[in-house]
């Protein structure tokens, strides 16, 4: 598990933040970016380093988003496994421990103000699970389900799911046979966020791909997540983020974990 402490100017999730909690008349920009990484140093040497941005534009009926992010970590490994870094392995290259960057523009049009069409095209490149790359289109609809679309007020309970499909064209990292291959698959998402008090919330987010061609084939992305805020423009947020992959790229483990602590500042 990757546990980092961040820096953020916004939040928003890579696929499904629609964000409904205005008229779908009411113009929007937003713009945030996030860097967090931790280090040691001394008797380990480990560098890990994240980034974010998060960019939207909302006008009438339409909105379109677009996200990008990193995570890439390297270290000086004990080589023969005593326990110790000694003067020869503090010497050597450093080696790769972390390595996953994602990009995903997406456009929504609202048919009314708790329903949108979306469609959104993009891609991710993770080596440490098997892909050097991954590219995606998916098409599909999302609905406010619990909640006010016009607007927040606290201890509001705001429900939001989504169903769509989803092709995805993959190319595995060397030694991987076949070296590539296409995924068709239905996807569901959904999202929930509670407002315990004015300034603590707690989120959960689940989105399973399913591969209509081989249904035993399927993916879960759970993010769950506890936010608190400091003041009006100020939160802390911790996220768990679990990816699962029932049929897993050949020589690679079935999940991953990764624990974010962020400190969120919002700018729009």
């Amino acid at each position: 598990m990757l546990l980092l402490t961040a820096i953020a100017l916004a939040k928003e999730s890579e696929f499904v933040e629609v964000e409904l909690d205005r008229p779908v008349d009411a113009p929007d920009s937003t713009l945030a970016a996030e860097f967090g990484g931790a280090w040691s140093a001394g008797n380990t040497d480990s560098r890990t380093v994240s980034a974010k941005v998060d960019a939207s534009y909302r006008w009438d009926a339409n909105r379109f988003s677009t996200v990008s992010g990193g995570v890439l970590g390297s270290a000086r490994v004990d080589q023969n496994g005593d326990g110790v870094l000694d003067e020869q392995e503090r010497e050597q290259e450093r080696v790769k421990t972390a390595q996953r960057g994602t990009a995903h523009v997406r456009y929504d049009r609202y048919l009314n103000p708790r329903t949108s069409l979306y469609s959104l095209g993009g891609g991710y490149t993770d080596p440490f699970a098997g892909y050097d790359g991954r590219l995606n289109a998916q098409v599909g609809t999302s609905r406010l389900v619990l909640g006010d679309a016009s607007e927040h007020t606290p201890q509001e309970t705001r429900l939001v799911a989504e169903i769509g499909f989803d092709a995805a064209h993959e190319n595995y990292t060397a030694g991987v046979a076949p070296e590539t291959d296409w995924m068709y698959s239905a996807r569901g998402e959904l999202e929930l966020h509670q407002d315990l008090t004015e300034r603590l919330e707690v989120g959960q987010e689940a989105e399973v791909f399913v591969n209509v061609v081989d249904p035993q084939d399927a993916r879960f992305i759970s993010d769950t997540s506890v936010t608190n805020d400091l003041t009006d423009t100020l939160s802390v947020k911790f996220t768990y983020t679990l990816r699962y992959d029932t049929d897993p790229v050949a020589g690679y483990v079935p999940a991953d974990h990764q624990g974010l602590v962020t400190l969120v500042a919002k700018v729009l």
